[in-house]
């Protein structure tokens, strides 16, 4: 005889397992999704200066470059594979102002734009997402950055603070040179 209360409860299981089926293969990671990670840099040995990468978000350094010899047919030096250290980059000075609420004429050297110890970002021009360098700009607003030849935006301010509100500044570097450039900052004084 049909018995209507069992088919009910084997009908009822066979969609529990079919659903935590469902969620399980949708629960996944694909292959193939992007990941994004978060935008930290670290130094490596060599000098240079890495973001996270790869489906773990990993910090990956170069490798080291060899310079023992030995090793290799004719002499060679037996060369690691890795980077050379850059003989060019971006020298840069950050300024704030205005530093006074009025402005005269002439202008009174006391309110003249001020030199802001402050962080400093350099991503491509290419992949403003990417950063390529953290670093810091000293008391007299001074900074440098090695890098290779290329288009470069700087960002600079303080992190979690409105002002001073740095402009992004454009700059390009050529082959074996430092790129010039001055970063300027709105204080926020009327």
């Amino acid at each position: 005889m049909f018995d209507f209360k069992q088919s009910w409860i084997a009908a009822a299981a066979v969609l529990v397992l079919l659903g935590a089926g469902i969620w399980y293969v949708s629960a996944q990671p694909k292959s193939d999704e992007q990941v994004f990670c978060t935008a930290d840099a670290m130094q490596c040995p060599d000098g240079s200066y890495v973001g996270r990468s790869g489906p773990h978000c990993e910090f990956v350094c170069p490798a080291a470059t060899s310079t023992s010899g030995g090793g290799t047919t004719g002499g060679g030096t037996g060369g690691g594979g890795g980077i050379l250290p850059y003989n060019s980059g971006i020298r840069g000075v950050v300024m704030a102002g205005p530093t006074c609420p009025v402005e005269r004429d002439p202008p009174d050297p006391a309110c003249a734009d001020k030199p802001v110890e402050t962080n400093i970002t350099v991503v491509r021009a290419v992949d403003p997402t990417r950063v390529v360098v953290v670093t810091t700009s000293n008391k007299q607003g001074m900074f440098e950055a090695p890098l290779p030849p290329g288009e470069y935006v700087i960002q600079a301010g303080p992190y979690g603070v409105p002002y001073p509100r740095c402009s992004d500044t454009r700059v390009s570097v050529q082959p074996n040179t430092y790129a010039r450039v001055a970063v300027s900052c709105d204080t926020g004084i009327r």
